[in-house]
């Protein structure tokens, strides 16, 4: 309680600072006529007697602007001017100036394309900013490969992270993405702009080691209006995506919906060897099999919105239904000693389905100096697994026994913030809060099999404050998050005081930016925190085969990053240099079975602080016509150390990612992309990772003013992407090969009538809790 007194002070001791101001400070906002910030809009301040001009900006990427004036000639008219809107003149005799909506240009060009004299990429406060619409980047395809093109961000398949920090949040118009399907359902011609945080501020929940932020191009035109996407491809098997978004739209009102559906399937192919030293003596087992599962994908989406020059709010009903069937087999030959013991057979069937139901609502509106903004959403979610396996021994008897997991999930979560102009920028304050219910029931039918009922019942509150000012040349910036959780755990019904914890968590950040010559730079701090995920704290003992079992840990403490980054951009060449240390991080390990020698446990610790380091490099010529190359580079060395087998064990070794994009402007406005990625050997946390590499390329064109385009696509030409790494813990040691079918030929057709896009603004709230679940 005190706690959250002393934050709630703290905020009424910041606000007073909005009256240090020394000079007269005229600010504004522009936005275009969906409520949209419109950046790099050009500003001057005119007087109304004979337009001399008095100063000029541009607006940031927020839409605002400011100017510092000693005085102000009452009154003047303010200018502003931006391409493919009209102008707009606005009277003004106050310092503030307010909201400026400028109105889409009535013509309309077929396409504008950027050449050399913009930088694509720039960088930004807390990371970059990139430049997509009306550049070479807009004729990539899905917005899933375009942040596969973006410095800093990895895309490994259908995966996204970025270098050095993991998976990111995203969102598209402020908006979180919760399934990358989205991004596959984007196209990159919609897309105005990319930012990626690399240092999220304390707006950003604790978890967040990364943010990326798309925002679409404004739409426009009123009516309604329809898109679709079809996808036809050929991997080891034919498949068809299909997907319908619809948009009524009347002057503030948008009423909107989508329907998609996508059918996947997954043949990987696995060899491993495991050495275990065990009380009982050595043990190896060499393993090798294959699994074929059929995932397909039932979405859907309805919602209205409605915004005006103060308000705007929205609603949104999102579904999803993701059933699943996979058939494995693998064959294990078991040696103690060097010596054969057992051959060991494995068959088995598993069923999923998997639904979730989230309604989500927000506000937002613009009070003279302050903007408010808030959030609520609720989440539902049914996942079942119900498994029939059939276990072959050459020494022992067969097994065959069938298992069920069911579990369910609701979340009750908002936020709120209010935005002020203060001193030479803005003050940014606000809480968040959640509820979580959860329920994890896991059976088999066998006596070797423990059951387990577990139950969480979790609350988390939250609050933050956060500022940004400029002086000069010079921009800076401070936050600070609290955040407090409650969980409760229960089995079988019955409280468990044991398995139930607390956390009280402090999240600071900084950052400093400034130029040095025409070099741009800034430092930035962070201290972020990862929460264990529901299944890694159950205490459920699973059952893999009759030789390895599986639990979570109650007692597991938060993983806690301390983030320092340097960053400096020179026209075309960007680098980035990072250290982080890292306290309690999760690491899976193995333990002799307490009541069988020959048996193992494997149950996740946390680990010893370990610090890591890393340097990034992107550059991105700008002058050679046609041809638009794209070059990066990044190294990450760690000093992670572990005891394996009664010795310490370095895991020192730098891992390399090198990647080489290149974008051609064929004859007929035809796009070639070819690129090139390659993951050199090295170490991660207690992996050892092997090199691999792979190419793509791809066909892009457009017709009637990107009315529908077509894309072919050819992944991973020469079927070189694969997992291979070897994988330490006190008794284990784990060498694993996965092989997929990555080489993918497709081809993809948009169409569009009348396209617009949802305006919805929402952000969501409980964001970091949905993914935990």
């Amino acid at each position: 309680m005190l706690k959250r007194i002393f934050i709630i002070g703290l905020f009424l001791n910041l606000l007073p600072l909005s009256l240090v101001s020394q000079k007269l400070l005229l600010s504004g906002k522009v936005e275009d006529n969906t409520g949209f910030p419109v950046a790099l809009a050009n500003v001057a301040i005119q007087t109304c007697s004979d337009s001399c001009v008095i100063a000029r900006t541009v607006t940031d990427d927020n839409g605002s602007f400011s100017f510092d004036l000693d005085a102000l000639p009452v009154p003047v008219t303010l200018h502003v001017s931006a391409i493919g809107f009209e102008d707009a003149f606005v009277d003004t005799q106050n310092a503030d100036a307010g909201v400026i909506v400028l109105k889409p240009a009535a013509y309309m060009l077929n396409e504008v394309f950027v050449k050399a004299s913009k930088h694509i990429v720039n960088l930004k406060n807390n990371g970059i900013r990139v430049s997509v619409s009306g550049t070479y980047l807009s004729h990539t395809g899905t917005t899933l490969e375009l942040l596969g093109k973006i410095p800093f961000v990895f895309k490994s398949g259908t995966n996204i992270e970025v270098i050095g920090k993991g998976v990111p949040i995203i969102y598209i118009n402020n908006r979180q993405v919760r399934d990358l399907h989205e991004l596959e359902q984007l196209s990159s011609s919609s897309v105005k702009n990319i930012e990626v945080i690399t240092s999220p501020g304390a707006r950003y929940s604790s978890t967040a080691n990364a943010v990326i932020r798309i925002t679409t191009l404004a739409p426009m035109g009123e009516g309604f209006s329809f898109s679709g996407r079809t996808t036809l491809g050929l991997k080891h098997y034919a498949y068809l995506f299909e997907q319908l978004n619809f948009n009524y739209r009347a002057k503030g009102l948008d009423l909107f919906g989508a329907l998609n559906y996508e059918n996947y399937r997954e043949c990987p192919r696995f060899e491993n060897v495991v050495t275990q030293y065990l009380r009982a003596g050595l043990v190896e087992q060499h393993s090798m099999g294959q699994e074929m599962t059929k995932y397909p994908v039932y979405a859907g989406k309805l919602g209205l919105n409605y915004n005006d020059r103060v308000h705007s709010f929205g609603l949104l009903y999102d579904f999803k239904f993701n059933p699943s069937k996979t058939n494995g087999q693998s064959e294990t030959s078991r040696y103690g000693a060097y010596i054969p013991e057992e051959v060991l057979g494995n068959f088995f069937v598993a069923n999923r389905h998997n639904r979730q139901h989230l309604l989500s609502a927000y506000y937002s509106a613009t009070l003279e100096k302050w903007k408010l903004t808030a959030n609520i959403d609720a989440l539902w979610q049914i996942n079942d697994r119900f498994t029939e396996e059939n276990e072959r021994s050459s020494v022992n008897p067969l097994r065959n026994f069938n298992t069920m997991n069911k579990v369910g999930n609701r979340l009750l979560a908002g936020n709120l913030m209010a935005t002020c102009a203060v001193w030479f920028g803005d003050l940014r304050f606000g809480m968040e809060t959640n509820g979580i219910h959860r329920t994890d029931r896991y059976a088999g039918n066998a006596d070797y099999i423990a059951s387990n009922d577990n139950r969480i019942d979790e609350t988390t509150t939250a609050l933050f404050v956060e500022s940004d000012q400029k002086f000069g040349v010079v921009s800076a910036g401070v936050g600070l998050r609290w955040e407090y959780t409650d969980s409760k755990f229960y089995l079988f019904g019955r409280y468990s005081p044991e398995q139930s914890r607390t956390y009280h968590n402090f999240a600071p950040s900084l950052f400093v930016a400034f130029p040095m010559g025409t070099v741009k730079a800034n430092f930035a701090y962070t201290r972020k925190t990862s929460r264990p995920v529901f299944s890694q704290l159950s205490s459920a003992v699973k059952y893999i085969d009759r030789y390895t079992y599986e639990t979570g840990n109650p007692n597991l403490r938060p993983i806690f990053r301390d983030n320092f980054s340097f960053s400096s951009s020179w026209k075309d060449l960007m680098v980035q240099l990072e250290y982080t240390s890292t306290k309690n991080y999760f690491m899976w390990q193995t333990f002799p079975y307490p009541s069988n020698t020959e048996a193992t446990l494997q149950t996740i610790q946390n680990m010893p602080r370990f610090h890591a380091y890393s340097a990034f490099i992107n550059y991105a010529p700008s002058f050679f016509g046609c041809w638009h190359p794209v070059l990066m580079a990044a190294v990450v060395v760690q000093d992670f150390k572990l005891v394996h087998h009664g010795t310490e064990l370095k895991l020192n070794r730098p891992l390399g990612v090198f990647r080489f994009n290149n974008a051609v402007q064929l004859p007929c406005e035809v796009w070639l992309n070819v690129d090139f990625l390659l993951h050199t050997d090295g170490d991660a946390e207690n992996n050892r990772n092997h090199n691999y590499w792979n190419c793509d390329i791809g066909l892009y064109k457009s017709f009637l003013n990107d009315t529908w385009n077509v894309k072919l696509q050819l992944g991973d030409v020469f079927g070189t992407w694969r997992q291979k790494f070897v994988m330490y813990d006190a008794l284990t040691r784990s060498s694993v090969v996965k092989r997929y079918h990555t080489r993918d030929l497709n081809l993809t057709i948009r169409y569009n009538f009348n396209a617009t896009r949802s305006r919805y603004k929402g952000n969501g709230a409980g964001n970091d809790e949905k993914g935990r679940l």
